[in-house]
């Protein structure tokens, strides 16, 4: 009998510390397929440049229109990038407990040379850039005096923190090749090696205690009981993948029109593997008996190459058209591009150990894969939309407008719901990109501007409740402990802004 209510008073604390912490929260420009920045024409025209006008970014857009260089080479590079990445989480500790993450780079982002033999109907580009950079480092901490330990009377200590931290970088290095089938008609393909490197970690912690308060045992004085609740994970790793393009282009009196297909992306290997996650709790009692419930600690850590791990890029096909609006003079550009869904999968995949936790709570882990992480994306069509206005021979203005759908928002993780995952916002963001080209001793262009980015979202459900924090809290369906219940109040901001310079060097024959 009193193993049957052990067992029954485990399942039933598991099912509680399952809802902790919650899994709708943070941020990542990693579930986005467009945030990109490369420091040219194409970034001001915000990336509708599948039909021409990528210029030395035609490798990654469409590289069959590297056959507009004309004869000889081009030498780009990104002299500087500013980028400030700004979010803000309201009540998403608790009502009036807000959030704030800056982050800020300076650093080259785009490097290549494309390369045009006289009188070739060939043209070639090699390339490096930063597809993808983001760095988020969040931290909350608290201490205050409140009742919160029915089997304590008086002022309780109570300490938490919550921690969150994302390093993302996809870099692609790649070389592509562009053929002029005809005048009007041209074919071309790249092949990049992508390396993604993600690097995570999350916490909280909640503990409770009181300062004064003394338990006798055997006429012997022993501090009070610590009550806490705390979770970690955290896991790193760099993969290394293969992507292909096959691109096409069409010129029809004052129209171009251009198409890419984009390859899934083929895993290579991955390096610097890690993974951790420990769950613990332990001195809270059950209000509805009154008794201590059991505590209990899962953890699981491994490195190298007992994990195995990996980060897809999905299918995509991109069409875009470009209309000479007043002959050559004024330009509107259009580019959509269609990804397609990646079916949930383990991005990370750890071995399956019995040797977590005690071996009573392990059979009644719902899930004993403990140490995995599951991800997945959805489909998402994105659109951008540009115009060049030609001011004079060697200057222009150019700005763009696209979308940048969230591949996540209303995910189905299907037979893997409920695997780890990594907290991740589901906001769609959008972006707004202008300035000007030039040209400066007729070898060199000059570009110069800058783009503003926004994402909201409301009524988010919180990522905990510090403020209203009872032992254990029950609804029937939302289970917390030493917080209080979690509610549909958290609003996300996003606001990106960068600024951006960077140039062309051109070198023999006819541009």
């Amino acid at each position: 009998m009193i193993l049957r209510k052990n067992i029954i008073r485990i399942c039933f604390f598991l099912f509680i510390i399952s809802f902790i912490p919650g899994k709708n929260m943070q941020a990542q420009l990693m579930n986005h397929y467009w945030s990109l920045n490369f420091n040219s024409q194409s970034s001001l025209l915000s990336g509708a440049v599948v039909a021409g006008d990528a210029g030395n970014t035609s490798i990654y857009f469409n590289p069959s229109t590297i056959s507009e260089i004309k004869n000889g080479s081009n030498l780009s590079f990104a002299a500087s990038l500013f980028t400030w990445g700004i979010y803000h989480f309201t009540d998403a500790l608790g009502t009036d407990i807000n959030m704030t993450n800056v982050s800020f780079n300076v650093q080259p982002q785009f490097l290549s040379y494309s390369y045009r033999p006289k009188n070739s109907k060939f043209a070639f580009a090699i390339s490096a850039l930063t597809r993808m950079k983001e760095r988020f480092d969040i931290n909350y901490y608290n201490s205050e005096y409140i009742d919160i330990i029915k089997e304590n009377p008086g002022l309780e200590s109570y300490n938490t923190s919550y921690k969150y931290f994302l390093e993302y970088t996809d870099s692609w290095f790649g070389f592509a090749g562009s053929y002029d089938v005809s005048e009007k008609f041209k074919v071309g393909a790249s092949l990049f090696l992508s390396a993604t490197y993600i690097s995570y970690r999350t916490s909280t912690s909640a503990i409770a205690f009181s300062p004064t308060d003394t338990i006798w045992i055997d006429d012997f004085p022993n501090p009070s009981l610590v009550s806490e609740s705390t979770y970690i994970e955290s896991f790193k790793f760099i993969n290394y993948r293969l992507i292909t393009k096959i691109g096409f282009n069409y010129v029809l009196d004052n129209w171009r029109f251009g198409l890419n297909f984009t390859s899934p992306s083929l895993s290579l290997f991955s390096s610097g593997n890690e993974a951790h996650r420990i769950r613990s709790m332990s001195n809270i009692t059950n209000p509805e008996t009154g008794q201590f419930m059991p505590g209990l600690v899962i953890t699981d850590g491994r490195t190298g190459n007992e994990l195995k791990t990996r980060f897809k890029f999905p299918f995509s096909v991109s069409f875009g058209f470009i209309y000479e609006v007043d002959r050559e003079d004024n330009r509107l550009y259009f580019t959509m591009e269609y990804f397609h869904g990646i079916k949930p999968y383990k991005m990370v995949d750890a071995p399956i150990r019995n040797d977590i936790t005690s071996l009573m709570v392990y059979d009644e882990l719902t899930n004993k894969d403990w140490l995995s992480i599951a991800t997945v994306a959805k489909p998402v069509l994105n659109v951008a939309i540009g115009y060049r206005w030609k001011i004079n021979d060697n200057l222009m203005f150019l700005n763009g407008f696209r979308t940048d759908f969230n591949n996540l928002r209303n995910a189905d993780f299907k037979e893997y719901s409920d695997y780890n995952r990594i907290k991740s916002t589901d906001i769609n963001i959008y972006h707004y990109s202008g300035g000007v080209q030039f040209y400066f001793l007729k070898k060199y262009l000059l570009v110069a501007g800058g783009e503003l980015s926004f994402g909201y979202d409301k009524n988010q459900k919180q990522i905990a409740n510090f403020t209203e924090p009872v032992e254990y809290y029950s609804d029937g369906e939302n289970y917390q402990v030493l917080q209080g219940p979690l509610e549909n109040k958290m609003n996300i901001y996003y606001f990106g802004i960068n600024i951006y310079l960077s140039a062309v060097f051109r070198f023999g024959g006819n541009h």
